[in-house]
């Protein structure tokens, strides 16, 4: 059994007159990345890789999750992601090494609303630092996505439903 977490980055800022790829996280943000992160650590799904988008919003999330994660033997800045769309992400995940069980894909909407929804045949909102949790038993990342439904989502992680 492969695992995959899509996750929506932390809420950012519209404060600043920056290029969007090179918006920050916001106070929300900085508080809501590492909660999920511990929620993800505590239920046992912790990444063995992690790709993310390289915008900074998606790598500041990262970075305020990945000492919850120390096991993570590989993490990935991809362009790619940044507008990714389903597709794109089935791309990355395609490519993950055949030792990884849990993967972490960080990015942006609609891409990963629209993944969600297409993964798990629900209509589903991906808000910001929300974590779904897909299981597959296809055995390999080459694989996940070959057959019709293959994936299984077991739950969304939600900041906001998170104890304080």
């Amino acid at each position: 059994m492969i695992r995959m977490i899509l996750m929506r980055h932390a809420k950012s800022s519209w404060e600043d007159d920056v290029a969007d790829f090179d918006r920050p996280l916001n106070g929300r943000g900085l508080r809501d990345a590492p909660r999920i992160a511990a929620e993800l650590s505590n239920r046992g799904w912790s990444p063995d890789v992690v790709v993310h988008s390289a915008a900074l919003r998606t790598t500041q999330t990262w970075e305020l999750m990945a000492s919850h994660f120390p096991e993570a033997t590989q993490v990935i800045s991809s362009k790619s992601l940044y507008h990714g769309s389903p597709a794109d992400i089935r791309a990355v995940a395609e490519k993950l090494p055949a030792s990884c069980g849990t993967s972490l894909i960080i990015g942006h909407n609609p891409g990963w609303e629209l993944a969600v929804n297409q993964l798990s045949s629900q209509n589903v909102r991906m808000t910001t630092a929300n974590a779904a949790l897909f299981e597959n038993v296809a055995g390999g990342w080459e694989n996940a996505f070959a057959q019709p439904n293959p994936w299984q989502m077991i739950e969304i992680l939600r900041p906001k439903e998170l104890a304080s």
